[in-house]
């Protein structure tokens, strides 16, 4: 990695400010592991609104194209190489930076400078996010820094460690930080400075059991697959506390300033407008079941207030018309980015119940998820109704509770189940017909920094959980 030097914005009055590295890019000579003394409350949010601005920006916007929810317009060209799969390392690069040098590093701050002090509420906080967080690099690429990494010039070159190694630390760290002592005197409250629950810790352990969850229906098509998976017995123990999310755990802390709104607004409505509108393969199913969630989740056409779509592909066929024909993301500049959601907590559940407990439960949770879909989308709940069919009805609707929300859990959903499995075939001039990316390319700026990447990997290798 980078040498990097620590830098940290801070969160006044309101207004949202993200941590930064490029001050000092090259300064050999400062420690990103021990930057000046700064307390956690002051690192915390900035952590924060770093992870937000990624994951709830190019990264949704990832898992929403290769997920088939969003398309590239026809008169724009900005996303065709995404949309066609025909990407480089030099893709992403820079988000692989910024989560490596902000949101992660603030997170091993806030746990380095807390950890001895027993100042359990900040540290688990941390913790969890930085899990969460390094969950996701892990799923994209297979092969992340994980143990070497984030701790300055002790490793300049970390080494790759596989994803499943990473979650098996992940867990760990997730069982470690849940046992703390949160009523020791040592413990400072977060309140206003954990944008994301207000340092309520009830809500954390209930954001602990639903990543546990998460990570352990990573492995059903693990070990020879579903009923084979390792971790069967802790899944049912979960299913039995049932202490899982109830709520979103979202940050919400956006303004309509230029450099302070949602980050999906920022860069793909309000600087790149004319660029992203409905993909066919979401419009049509909604559409074909009266799912009043389309209105709901995408504006209508400027022209002809209809939802026209576009299938995958389809942009560099299409003349004449523009974005103003065509339905578009209704995303504002004050939309939160979500972290979970209680749709996608009441989904896993649903999954979860179908494969090891009861289908019967499972269905009254896939209805419920249904529902609180709706209601998310400020529609009334029980207004669309959809038939019960086990793990494809369960994906189907978590695909369509995902957009503008959380897109990449689609397409990491869609790689590990198969479903939705009537996705149109996409156009690619680096992929054989049937193929599909399933992860990211190594970055660039990793290649040319941190001799121990791994040598290229295709895109249609599956990562080691992939079905």
């Amino acid at each position: 990695m980078k040498r990097i030097k620590y830098y940290l914005a801070a969160l006044l009055a309101g207004t949202l400010i993200l941590s930064s590295c490029s001050e000092s890019l090259f300064d050999i000579n400062t420690d990103p592991n021990n930057p000046a003394d700064v307390v956690p409350g002051l690192v915390l949010p900035a952590a924060q609104a770093g992870n937000a601005f990624v994951f709830g920006g190019y990264y949704l916007n990832l898992g929403a194209f290769w997920s088939q929810q969003y398309v590239q317009s026809p008169s724009a060209s900005q996303w065709a190489e995404l949309e066609s799969y025909n990407i480089t390392e030099q893709d992403y690069d820079r988000q692989f930076t910024t989560v490596y040098a902000g949101c992660l590093l603030d997170y091993q701050y806030i746990r380095n400078k807390t950890a001895p002090t027993a100042n359990w509420k900040y540290y688990t906080i941390a913790t969890l996010l930085q899990a969460y967080t390094f969950q996701t690099m892990a799923d994209l690429y297979d092969q992340v820094p994980f143990t070497e990494a984030l701790q300055g010039v002790k490793f300049v070159q970390p080494h790759f460690e596989s994803g499943e190694v990473i979650y098996d630390s992940l867990l760990a760290r997730i069982d470690d930080a849940k046992a703390k002592d949160f009523t020791l005197s040592s413990n400072e409250t977060p309140g206003g400075n954990d944008l994301i629950f207000a340092g309520n810790m009830a809500l954390w352990t209930q954001f602990a059991n639903t990543l546990k969850l998460k990570i352990y229906l990573r492995y059903t098509e693990v070990d020879g697959g579903s009923a084979n998976n390792r971790y069967k017995s802790q899944i049912v123990a979960l299913l039995a506390e049932n202490n899982f999310l109830n709520t979103d755990a979202k940050f919400s802390a956006f303004t309509t300033g230029q450099t302070t709104s949602n980050p999906f607004y920022n860069t793909f409505v309000d600087r790149l407008t004319g660029n992203v509108a409905l993909n066919t393969t979401l419009g049509k199913f909604l559409k074909d079941s009266s799912d009043t969630r389309l209105q709901a989740m995408f504006n209508a056409s400027a022209t002809g207030a209809n939802y026209n779509s576009v299938a995958t592909g389809g942009s560099s066929v299409i003349n004449g018309v523009t974005l103003s024909n065509f339905a578009t993301p209704k995303i504002t500049a004050t939309t939160p980015v979500y972290f979970f959601t209680k749709e996608e907590s009441l989904f896993l559940q649903a999954e979860a119940q179908h494969r090891y407990g009861s289908d019967a439960t499972a269905k009254t949770l896939y209805t419920a998820g249904i529902n609180a879909s709706l209601v998310a989308n400020g529609l009334a709940s029980g207004s669309v109704v959809y038939a019960y069919s086990g793990l494809k009805s369960i994906m189907e609707q978590k695909w369509v509770a995902s957009v503008n929300r959380r897109s990449i859990e689609a397409f990491f959903d869609l790689n590990r189940t198969g479903y939705p499995n009537f996705l149109s075939e996409s156009i690619s001039t680096t992929l054989n017909p049937g193929e599909k990316p399933l992860r990211l390319f190594f970055p660039q700026g990793e290649q040319q920094t941190n001799a121990n990447t791994p040598t290229r990997v295709p895109l249609t290798t599956k990562v080691w959980w992939g079905k």
